[in-house]
């Protein structure tokens, strides 16, 4: 038993003609190898790999019988959001199969990278991929989008590959921030899907809580401005940031950054309220800050103790918002200010 590494890509192969493709794909894909020789297939040493390199990110590649890759990864399948890829090549190269998590896990993408590599035959069965249709999940992973129901997205494939059409909408308060500026001609868009009659064939693009009972795709648009007293305690800035963001029905997963100015890069509780909503930190200087074109709620004293009037409303401006959806909000020696970016998404 052969291993390799590269980037993404985990190999496995078992037998020397299949090590031979292995080297050969290896030299067609950019980065460092990392390799393990030959290597005695003892009890557990297959299922330790494919436990060890079965996480979301990676495309595990078997080399060899699909009977094998399906006994090695079956005990870990979990959900496909979750679940690595998992690609199939017979030793002489001839036909690359993706078997599990082919659109969210990119094996689909990654069969058709290496069949590309080797002149093999990508062997694709999922539905949307077949008939070149429209595929949600695919859509949602290239875009940077976060679907709210995985059923609700399997219902409205189901919905869109029996009627040969769908809808989508985007929430009216982010239009002039939020667009799609390229899909297939089966994807339609519309004002109100209420007018739509039947929502499993449609999907709105929002930031904001749309409802469990209708598809949502939620894009990473949200940037939350911070201020606050030394020594603030991060539990009480995620209280305040989570008791606004509910007031302002704005989704946790759309935050993609937290903002605030260089004094405060080392702060803990705001690094803290970064690492809770998975969201780059970014700070900026004073001057920077200041260099911001806007109407911004000043304070004396901050611009006394920091050399910027404003930090929260400031520092999310500068981090490229297009507005600002709640101005300066203070308690009890913390601020936050929120504003939106602008995204365009695209199924080409």
């Amino acid at each position: 038993m052969d291993r390799a590494s590269k980037n993404n890509y985990k190999f496995i192969c078992f037998t020397a003609v299949g090590r031979e493709l292995m080297e050969k794909i290896l030299l067609h894909i950019p980065g460092e190898t990392s390799t393990c020789g030959p290597d005695k297939l003892e009890t557990g040493g297959l299922s330790d790999w494919t436990r060890e390199n079965f996480k979301k990110g990676n495309v595990l590649v078997f080399i060899g019988a699909c009977g094998i890759a399906v006994r090695a990864v079956a005990p870990l399948i979990k959900d496909k959001t979750e679940d690595a890829a998992v690609i199939v090549i017979d030793e002489e190269g001839k036909f690359v199969i993706p078997i599990l998590s082919g659109h969210m896990g990119g094996g689909v993408t990654a069969a058709k990278e290496l069949s590309g590599i080797i002149g093999a035959t990508a062997v694709i069965t999922t539905a949307s991929d077949v008939r070149g249709e429209f595929a949600v999940d695919v859509f949602a992973k290239n875009n940077g989008l976060v679907i709210n129901d995985m059923k609700k997205a399997k219902s409205f494939s189901a919905y869109l590959l029996e009627h040969n059409k769908a809808f989508y909408q985007i929430d009216p308060e982010f239009e002039d921030v939020l667009e799609v500026i390229a899909c297939r001609d089966s994807l339609k868009r519309v004002k109100d899907l209420d007018e739509q009659g039947d929502c499993e064939g449609s999907f709105t693009i929002s930031p904001k809580t749309c409802g469990i009972e209708k598809l949502q795709l939620i894009p990473k648009c949200i940037v939350l401005g911070v201020g606050c007293r030394k020594g603030k305690e991060g539990r009480e800035l995620i209280e305040f940031a989570d008791r606004i963001l509910d007031e302002l029905s704005l989704d946790k997963r759309s935050i993609l950054a937290v903002t605030s100015i260089d004094l405060k890069s080392k702060e803990a509780g705001i690094t803290e309220l970064a690492e809770y909503y998975g969201a780059e930190l970014k700070t900026f200087s004073q001057d920077l800050l200041m260099e911001q074109e806007g109407e911004f709620s000043a304070s004396q004293f901050v611009s006394k103790v920091t050399g910027a009037d404003n930090v929260c409303e400031r520092s999310v401006m500068a981090y490229g918002c297009r507005r600002l959806i709640m101005k300066k909000r203070t308690e009890n020696g913390m601020t936050l200010a929120i504003g939106v970016l602008g995204r365009s998404f695209t199924d080409e």
